[in-house]
């Protein structure tokens, strides 16, 4: 079998969407599948097996990739199957049959989320107009979450048999790196979700301001990168006198990732939308205790494994991160279940799964 898969979110750092499209395909090149992927341009990171080829497809935009580019290039490295990994990209003229992963659909449930756009409306309509034509065209529909299929089923109307839920798995890059300078091991707490204003950093930031005044040897680490984003929460950070305790180290590599989650007092990851919620798996993979939502997805991923609060509660937030860090019983419960939870997700699994889709839809 030989499979088309779209890998622009695989072109820079691979967070999210990336780090699915890289632990599927050399999944699937493991249990024997050609892979073709697809880029708009030359990746940062090239995904390494003799079962997977890369092409670069060059277009002014992605209505050209999707529509032109893409259905010739099937054709052309005869694809069998052609799978849009990231929620929308399916060709209305592709030659082949076509699977689609809907990962979330932030997009159309925050408020106000095209805003940053020059043309809200427009970027607004498109988004709408390319989700519904993949959504309309593929064969069938990969949800990564029950709660991502439920949202599908209810704001598109899609058949549920159309769609069928696989969970991505954890990333398996667990290697050992260095702590950023300053960095005490235990003695920070991480969030390792990126910066984005869903990912309610700013609340986190207050909630920690709390807990710092009464533990002025932890810190707070936040990674990622958002340059509309990170001025506005050092500003805050600046306000509440935490300058020096709050640490943002940008864009981490895997290993260097790995070794901060293992390494951390816990996560706090309070996020307001989630359609999956790799943080929360990752923790509790490196044997870390974990605090998340209770809301969207996270409920769903987390079980009864992490400490669950209101996402828009400040109290709530530095409560559960003060209960966590002075106590070690609560701390060594959290790990044992996390680490339960955190052998449900797996990668091999998740592409044996994703290939007996291909099979029916072929």
């Amino acid at each position: 079998m030989r499979v088309g898969i779209d890998g622009r979110y695989a072109e820079g750092k691979l967070v999210g969407i990336g780090k699915y499209i890289k632990y599927l395909s050399s999944e699937l090149a493991a249990l024997g599948v050609e892979c073709v992927i697809f880029y708009s341009k030359s990746p940062e990171i090239v995904i390494q097996n003799k079962k997977i080829k890369q092409v670069v497809l060059k277009g002014i935009n992605r209505y050209v990739f999707e529509q032109f580019l893409l259905p010739e290039a099937l054709k052309k490295e005869k694809v069998d199957l052609f799978h849009a990994a990231g929620n929308v990209g399916v060709s209305f003229f592709s030659p082949v049959p076509a699977v689609l992963t809907v990962h979330d659909l932030i997009p159309l449930e925050i408020k106000n989320y095209f805003s940053y756009a020059k043309l809200p409306f427009l970027s607004k309509w498109s988004y709408i107009s390319r989700l519904q034509t993949s959504c309309i065209k593929v064969k069938r529909i990969i949800s990564v979450s029950k709660y991502t299929k439920r949202s599908l089923v209810k704001k598109f109307g899609i058949p549920e048999e159309k769609i069928s839920v696989i969970y991505s798995g954890i990333t398996g890059e667990k290697r050992e790196g260095k702590l950023p300078a300053g960095l005490i091991k235990k003695k920070y707490i991480l969030n390792n979700g990126g910066i984005d204003i869903r990912k309610n950093i700013d609340r986190l930031i207050t909630a920690f301001a709390e807990v710092y005044a009464k533990h002025p040897d932890f810190r707070l680490v936040i990674t990622g990168e958002n340059r509309s984003q990170k001025p506005k929460l050092q500003e805050l950070v600046n306000r509440k006198n935490l300058s020096g305790a709050v640490i943002f180290p940008g864009y981490v590599d895997e290993k260097t990732l790995w070794t901060l989650i293992r390494s951390a007092a816990c996560i706090c990851y309070p996020t307001l939308m989630e359609g999956f919620g790799f943080p929360v798996l990752e923790g509790f993979a490196a044997g870390t205790p974990v605090i998340s939502s209770d809301v969207t997805s996270i409920p769903e991923i987390a079980a009864d494994a992490a400490i669950l609060v209101n996402p828009r509660s400040e109290t709530q937030i530095a409560s559960a991160i003060e209960k966590v860090i002075t106590n070690s019983k609560l701390s060594a419960k959290m790990v044992r279940r996390g680490r339960i939870e955190a052998r449900k997700y797996d990668w091999t699994r998740t592409a044996r799964e994703t290939l007996e889709i291909y099979k029916q839809v072929l």
